[in-house]
């Protein structure tokens, strides 16, 4: 029995046979349904593993993916760690360039995996055997795919897209570095800023020769979703807006939608559910505008503000 198997055994109170029978066929249980994208008419595929296969994986992270490392520039699905962190360091630069994976964690294979356990230093303690069973416990097999592939719903997932893309996001760095250009990553949305004008056109087309070079994983640009702006229009990353003076904002849209919904609090008229969300969200709009929140407390009250984001509960 491999060193990974019996652990895996003892942590989880699983006899060996029927954890081994887990194991195999973990890539075969998964809840698989669509979403909505925001574009219409467009879905997103979810495959959400089996309540048995979680703990395989929650084990995985804490005892296998721990020991790699996360390039700074990369600030998704890290604890601490939120848009306005991806937001903040390009606020005081002239231009700005986006970029989007396309297909983002399905580009995202168990065949990258392998090789990247295979010849990484830090991974030498697993045996190709056990390397194998871990691609089993953290990938997806879709139907009529020959190769599993990273899935949208795996709590594993996030994590082993940060790791397996340090490579990546070292090239990105050293790429900027010498053209004095700012990088960060939230996902699969990449943005570059700089103050000096017709760099970020050239940054777009070396990233791109990056992206064909870079295995692995086989990553391809998603040439419709690509922006460039300026100080002249709207900028916004992940969602906040940069302002001409050097700040990050919610934006006025959202600041809106905001004060409109404490309203309707301040009203009664939210369930619990939309209070949570509520309290989330103004919690946030605090680390971005704080000015905003004082605002919101001098039209509705400083009590109902403090009361919503102490308590998380209707007003009575």
């Amino acid at each position: 029995m491999s060193n990974l198997l019996e652990r895996l055994s003892n942590d989880l109170v699983l006899p060996p046979d029927d954890l081994l029978y887990l194991v195999k066929s973990a890539p075969y249980r998964y809840k698989v349904y669509e979403i909505e994208k925001k574009a219409p008419g467009k879905k997103r595929t979810i495959a959400q593993p089996a309540r048995e296969v979680k703990p395989l994986q929650y084990w995985t992270m804490k005892n296998v993916l721990a020991a790699f490392p996360i390039h700074p520039a990369a600030v998704a699905y890290r604890n601490g760690k939120n848009i306005l962190d991806n937001a903040a360091p390009h606020a005081a630069h002239k231009y700005l360039c986006k970029l989007d994976f396309m297909n983002f964690f399905p580009s995202i294979k168990s065949t990258d995996f392998e090789k990247f356990m295979r010849t990484n230093p830090l991974a030498t303690v697993w045996t190709d055997e056990e390397i194998g069973y871990l691609s089993k416990i953290l990938f997806w097999r879709k139907k009529r795919s020959n190769v599993p592939q990273l899935s949208i719903g795996a709590p594993s997932s996030p994590l082993l897209s940060n790791i397996l893309l340090f490579n990546f996001d070292l090239k990105m760095e050293a790429l900027c570095a010498g053209s004095g250009v700012t990088y960060t990553r939230y996902a699969d949305d990449l943005s570059f800023s700089t103050n000096e004008p017709g760099v970020l056109s050239q940054m777009e087309r070396q990233v791109a020769e990056v992206c064909k070079r870079t295995r692995p994983p086989r990553l391809k640009l998603n040439e419709t979703k690509t922006v460039h702006a300026s100080k002249k229009g709207l900028r916004r990353v992940t969602g906040l807006v940069l302002t001409n003076d050097g700040r990050v904002s919610m934006g006025r849209e959202r600041k809106r939608e905001i004060s409109a919904g404490f309203h309707r609090y301040v009203l009664g008229m939210l369930n619990e559910q939309e209070i949570l969300e509520l309290a989330g969200t103004i919690s946030f709009a605090k680390s971005v505008e704080p000015m905003f929140l004082q605002r919101l407390a001098r039209k509705y009250g400083a009590a109902a503000l403090s009361h919503l984001l102490s308590s998380h509960r209707p007003l009575t």
